[in-house]
């Protein structure tokens, strides 16, 4: 590890970008799927409509060890996808510096990285440390810890976010966990995670497919998903537990959706020994966007019983589809997640309060389904770059 122990930091060479610069992203995008690929292609899209933007993304994010499952997808294009340049690559050093070189020659004023886990923390790390002087460094930071433990976690998330002029949270929390690292100094801009409209992540899906999906989830009265990658920290034993408790006068269905990150042969069994058969599918593997958005369409809510989080991708995507949120009070999901507005918060690892929010989702579906709609107007990713861009003129 003494490639990331602290050193002095070189110099930087010194350029003042001109009014009108763009800014640059170093970002996954479509076709990736992984990397908060939606999330950067939003933001590039919504940073666009105000100014120019340079962005340069991924050929391969991430070493084979760090991310299991398919990196890209082709079949499923969302309107006004923002096709970046696939200039970068993990394994590959020179990609980095020419990554910065563009961004050089094109004057742009800032850069901005996404930051998920510490595996990024050589490119990132480089790039950071390397970018000229007078081109801001701005690192978004989705995580700030990663959601399960890591190697040598800490050292190298300081190692990587220490060269950052600006960093960005979606979560209150955020803060705190970047002052125990010894980042507390840095200039910090509370954000928050911006909401996405479902035209951008894929195309409205036809309702015969949506009445089609909902029929195969055998018509209930309430259809609930959890979506995503299955982790261990994402609690899907708890909602399987929580359902078992549910009133059996209520119809309601759970579908886990996504592909699974962990042995599924327990839950398997859990479910068998529940007697849940009717009530919870498990659908292992990956969806393609247009997939997603017919899931989510013929769900009525989305179901997040975490164990920990600093905020999540999936209440965006319900939002975007109109649907609510049942969330579980950890890390930022109760600032992403208003309780009696446009979703319910319960209490973690705990099957009983779950349940009980599923039951009072049954009768107030539609209420909270109306402040989805404000939700999605109060936390536009327009609203968002406007925020960046002002942190960054300031």
């Amino acid at each position: 590890m003494a490639t990331f122990a602290p050193e002095r930091p070189r110099p930087r060479p010194t350029r003042a970008p001109e009014a009108g610069a763009p800014i640059g992203v170093v970002a996954a995008g479509h076709p990736l799927t992984g990397g908060a690929a939606p999330f950067n292609d939003a933001m590039v899209r919504a940073l666009s409509r105000r100014g120019p933007v340079a962005h340069l993304g991924w050929r391969r994010m991430y070493p084979p060890f760090a991310y299991r499952g398919q990196a890209t997808d082709e079949r499923s294009r969302p309107p006004g996808a923002v096709r970046a340049e696939r200039l970068l690559d993990w394994h590959n050093p020179l990609t980095w510096r020419a990554a910065i070189g563009r961004l050089d020659a094109a004057g742009a004023r800032a850069l901005v990285i996404p930051w998920l886990h510490p595996v990024m923390t050589p490119p990132t790390r480089w790039m950071l440390r390397h970018a000229p002087r007078g081109m801001r460094r701005v690192v978004i930071c989705h995580n700030v810890r990663a959601h399960e433990p890591a190697p040598f976690e800490a050292r190298l998330t300081r190692a990587a976010l220490a060269h950052a002029d600006l960093l960005v949270t979606h979560a209150a929390g955020q803060r705190a966990e970047l002052a125990e690292l010894g980042l507390g100094g840095i200039r910090l801009l509370e954000a928050f995670h911006p909401v996405f409209v479902a035209e951008d992540l894929a195309l409205p899906p036809a309702p015969e497919a949506v009445a089609r999906a909902r029929r195969q989830m055998g018509s209930p009265d309430l259809a609930l998903l959890c979506f995503g990658a299955i982790r261990p920290y994402k609690g899907v034993e708890l909602a399987v537990e929580a359902m078992a408790l549910v009133d059996p006068a209520i119809s309601v269905r759970l579908v886990v959706a996504g592909r699974f990150w962990m042995d599924r042969a327990p839950l398997e069994e859990r479910i068998r020994a529940l007697g849940l058969g009717r009530r919870v599918e498990l659908r292992d593997g990956y969806l393609t966007n247009d997939e997603a958005a017919v899931l989510f369409e013929a769900s009525d809510a989305a179901l997040l019983p975490y164990r920990s989080a600093s905020q999540s991708g999936v209440v965006g995507l319900a939002f975007a589809h109109g649907r609510p949120v049942i969330a579980t009070s950890v890390g930022g999901l109760p600032e992403a997640v208003r309780h009696g507005v446009d979703g319910l918060l319960c209490p973690p690892d705990d099957p009983v309060a779950i349940a009980a929010a599923i039951e009072r989702l049954a009768a107030a579906r539609e209420a909270l389904a109306a402040g989805v709609a404000i939700t999605r107007a109060e936390r536009s990713f327009d609203r968002y770059a406007d925020r960046l861009r002002q942190a960054l003129d300031r």
